[in-house]
């Protein structure tokens, strides 16, 4: 045995110590954590067992790794030139970005390390000619993963703070894309998600307005999205602008669709003319009072009384009011940069072409969504009929549901990702977990009703089955074998298995005997090693459910790749939705005429093309 694989062996054990941390006080986890930083600094197989403890040491030794982030973002980005350690150091990053506390006092030189290990990747990935050693398939999966990693930790960053980060940002992805013509498509996504939020974290898409619900009620009224009395729609860059005057006197609706999100706002002109004495018709809705309104007092219909705002009382606005007449081109013109140069937006004459599109838009979603099985294997089963036909788990494995997501009533559920899940089939329950990025929608098999007659549980499996990541935990005693469920997508299986002797311990509510769990990783023939595991790691109980989500999303993105690489050989580029919606947006862009707005002539007259604004609203 050589001196290098006895060290090999050394960083291996020492990794099984790592979730007994209550073992050591505070000065020896200092030190085992100090023992893998330095391990950063061995040969390729070291550097990647020392990742993989360091992963699981965000989740167990949060104290310690906090005490030593800034250290570990300097080494990591020594090493970050290594393809075959990419994928390692990736997860890593990914993993830290999910727990607060170990960022907290991060400053902005930590943050500019982290974004600068992702995006040197990208510029390495995208040089004329570079051999990375390493499948398309772990390439195109680290691709992904450094876009992915630039927006969990931009959203890391406090909300003040993210405008500093921007150029250092934009400068590394103008650099990664050196030598083309334009920038890749990625990366203009990335910069349309940076636009999205850097001012500002609203949600990906908008939820029920407070004030279409109450008009529409009070008012009789259809939805505003059938009762526009007019509306124009232009491009403007990569993003679709649309605008609608309302019913409701001088309420406008402002939509606006980008690859990243979809946002729409209610405004109202306040700038209305003086009538006559007389002319009386008072509209007591105020723009202070559009999200914050008093239902009763609309409802009742009495126009002269106060009106009670957030905790203000105040009277009806003054009665000097008349009928106000907008035009969608109006707002529009307001936010424009006329007459500071040409007007750069494409409006959209022919408005019959806009219903297929928006249809076709608004199908795709505005996050990544995944889907993984969950499966329950109670003791002695072996077979795939008798573990999904489980109706419960052990006390732990309940546990580990309720810390994995939130359980969610899918009867009407329109905000959350439902996985393909109907609730007359289903079961009216699925357990979720989502962010501003993306959302997970837990099949969860001890969940979905069993069916007496469906002795193969044809109808939970069809969910299951082609799920392309499943968590099995595993109570049965044996060794959980990766084809038992019989499925063409077999790709990963997220093992879990009681750190206790005998199959008894399963169904004891004892903290003691389930306070350790081992969990596995087992891929498909051909598929590189991508998750922080190596052989297992165990892992405490408080800790599980957030380790193995995390595991359970880097798992479904990487078999994803897999499988698309599978079914269209040739290196295809793996499509993201954010990347899917920008396509479909520069589609329809090109099939519009550009507006008019020449600038010949001499002099002041260069200026006649987009002087008149009538040629672009």
């Amino acid at each position: 045995m050589k001196t290098r694989d006895a060290q090999g062996l050394a960083y291996h054990t020492l990794s099984v110590l790592i979730s007994y941390r209550r073992c050591f006080d505070t000065q020896l986890q200092h030190v085992l954590v100090e023992v893998l930083l330095a391990g950063l600094n061995d040969q390729p197989s070291t550097i990647k067992c020392c990742l993989h403890s360091l992963s699981l040491a965000a989740f167990e030794m949060q104290n310690s790794m906090t005490k030593y982030m800034s250290r570990i973002l300097e080494k990591l980005s020594q090493i970050i030139s290594n393809p075959a350690m990419a994928v390692h150091i990736l997860d890593f990053l990914v993993m830290v970005a999910s727990l607060p506390g170990l960022y907290a006092n991060f400053t902005e030189s930590d943050f500019k390390m982290v974004f600068g290990v992702a995006l040197r990747y990208l510029q390495h990935h995208n040089r004329p000619g570079s051999s990375l050693g390493i499948s398309w398939t772990l390439s195109e999966h680290v691709r992904i993963m450094c876009f992915y990693l630039v927006y969990v930790w931009f959203l890391a960053i406090k909300l003040p703070d993210r405008p500093r980060h921007v150029p250092f940002i934009t400068r590394q992805l103008l650099l990664a894309n050196e030598g083309k013509e334009k920038v890749d498509e990625p990366t203009e996504v990335c910069f349309d998600w940076l636009a999205r939020y850097a001012y500002g974290s609203a949600d990906p898409r908008p939820a029920g307005s407070l004030l279409n619900d109450i008009v529409t009620e009070s008012q009789g009224l259809l939805p505003a999205a059938e009762a526009a009395i007019s509306e124009k729609t232009w491009i403007q860059g990569n993003s679709v602008v649309t605008i609608r005057v309302l019913p409701r006197r001088g309420w406008i609706e402002v939509i606006c669709r980008r690859p990243s999100g979809f946002t729409k706002f209610l405004c109202r002109a306040e700038n209305v003319p003086i009538v006559g004495p007389g002319d009386v018709d008072p509209d007591f809705i105020t723009s202070t009072a559009a999200l914050l309104l008093d239902h009763d007092a609309l409802e009742s219909g009495s126009e002269d009384q106060p009106t009670v705002v957030s905790g203000v009382t105040g009277s009806a606005p003054s009665q000097r009011r008349k009928e106000v007449a907008v035009d969608p081109s109006f707002f529009a013109l307001q936010l424009s940069a006329y007459p500071d140069g040409p007007a750069r937006s494409l409006f959209v004459a022919d408005s019959t072409s806009l219903p297929p599109f928006f249809r076709t838009l608004d199908r795709m979603p505005v996050i990544d969504t995944h889907k993984v099985g969950i499966m329950y294997v109670s003791p002695g089963q072996t077979s795939e009929e008798e573990i999904l036909r489980n109706t419960h788990g052990s006390p732990a494995y309940a546990r580990f549901l309720e810390g994995l997501g939130r359980l969610i009533d899918l009867r009407g559920q329109m905000d959350v990702y439902a996985g393909g899940l109907d609730p007359d089939e289903d079961g009216e329950y699925a357990y979720a977990w989502w962010d501003d990025i993306g959302q997970i929608l837990y099949h969860t098999a001890t969940l979905m009703p069993t069916n007496p007659d469906d002795m193969y549980c044809i109808n939970k499996k069809r969910h299951i089955g082609n799920d392309y990541v499943r968590i099995v935990w595993n109570d049965s005693g044996h060794d959980y074998q990766f084809d038992t469920l019989r499925t063409q997508f077999q790709f990963v299986n997220i093992v879990i298995e009681p750190h206790s002797h005998g199959a008894i311990a399963a169904y004891s509510n004892n903290l003691h005997e389930i306070e350790y769990f081992k969990v596995k990783v087992q891929r498909a023939p051909g598929m590189e090693e991508f998750t922080p595991i190596g052989d297992f790691k165990l892992v405490s109980a408080d800790n599980l459910p957030f380790f193995v989500r995390q595991l359970s999303s880097l798992s479904d993105w990487f078999a994803s790749v897999f499988d698309h690489e599978r079914r269209n050989p040739g290196e295809p580029e793996m499509m993201t939705n954010w990347r899917s919606r920008l396509r479909e947006i520069q589609r329809f862009r090109g099939t519009l005429a550009s507006s008019p707005g020449s600038e010949e002539g001499e002099g002041l007259m260069r200026q006649e093309g987009f002087r008149d604004f009538t040629t672009s609203y």
